[in-house]
């Protein structure tokens, strides 16, 4: 399973290098959800989106981020 963060406009996928690419295999794999979401509030990325990808593409998942999520640290410094 890889558990990625993509850019919803662009569909870019956030790369290991932070570098936004279009290239699955090279993107930044996050070890889970909670690492990936502190992720985006710490950079404070806006309109991304968690992809999670199995083998199988049949179980493909994408779940766009909260808005709310991405903009907590902006409001409460959290």
């Amino acid at each position: 399973m890889k558990i990625l963060l993509q850019d919803a406009q662009t569909k870019l996928y956030f790369g290991s290098q932070g570098i936004w690419t279009e290239n699955e295999n090279v993107a930044y794999h996050f070890r889970n959800s909670d690492q990936a979401l502190d992720f985006a509030r710490s950079q404070r990325l806006v309109d991304i989106q968690f992809v999670v990808k199995f083998e199988d593409p049949q179980w493909y998942q994408i779940a766009p981020l909260p808005l709310l999520v991405a903009t907590l640290t902006a409001q409460f410094g959290t």
